[in-house]
C-alpha cells in the first residue's frame, strides 16, 4: 500500500511534507483561527463579587462600537493633573514675585527670561562680576522660600 503524500500551499505552489509537519501546521493554523475569532469579538466580563459588568472591546473593534459600549478614552494632549500643577506654580511664582523689589525683579527678569550674561548684568546694576553670583543667590533664596 502505498504512503499518504502530504502537501502545503505556499505563495500557491504545493510543497510536499512529511505528516508530522503538516499535522503541526494545520494545529497552529486552527489555533490561530481559534484565537482571532475570540479576539475579534468583544465580550463582557462579569464580576459577581462587585455585581458589575465591564465591556472589553475586540481587538479591531471601530470607534463607534466603543463609543456606543461608553468606552472611556485618554484626553489627548496634557493631562489634567499637569495642568492644574503648572496653574498652581504659576500662582505661587507670581506672588513669589510680587514680594520682590522692583531692582531684585529686574535683576531675576534679565537673568531668567531675558537670559543676559552675567557681564550685561554686572554692567547694568553696576556690580563687580565677582558682586553678582552673590545678588543672584539672594533673590533666588527670597523667592525659594515662598515655594
Amino acid at each position: 500500500m502505498s504512503e499518504k503524500k502530504f502537501y502545503l500551499f505556499i505563495e500557491g505552489l504545493a510543497v510536499q511534507v512529511s505528516e508530522e509537519v503538516y499535522r503541526e501546521y494545520k494545529r497552529a493554523e486552527d489555533k490561530e483561527r481559534y484565537f482571532m475569532k475570540h479576539l475579534k469579538k468583544g465580550r463582557f466580563v462579569v464580576d459577581e463579587k462587585n455585581r458589575t459588568v465591564t465591556y472589553v472591546p475586540g481587538r479591531e473593534a471601530s470607534y463607534e462600537q466603543l463609543l456606543e459600549a461608553e468606552w472611556a478614552f485618554a484626553a489627548p494632549g496634557e493631562s489634567l493633573d499637569n495642568i492644574m500643577i503648572k496653574a498652581q506654580l504659576m500662582e505661587t511664582l507670581e506672588t513669589a514675585l510680587k514680594t520682590l523689589t522692583d531692582e531684585e525683579l529686574d535683576l531675576i527678569q534679565k537673568i531668567f527670561y531675558l537670559e543676559k550674561s552675567e557681564r550685561e548684568i554686572s554692567a547694568a546694576f553696576r556690580l563687580t562680576q565677582a558682586a553678582y553670583p552673590q545678588a543672584e543667590k539672594e533673590d533666588t533664596e527670597k523667592i525659594k522660600k515662598i515655594f
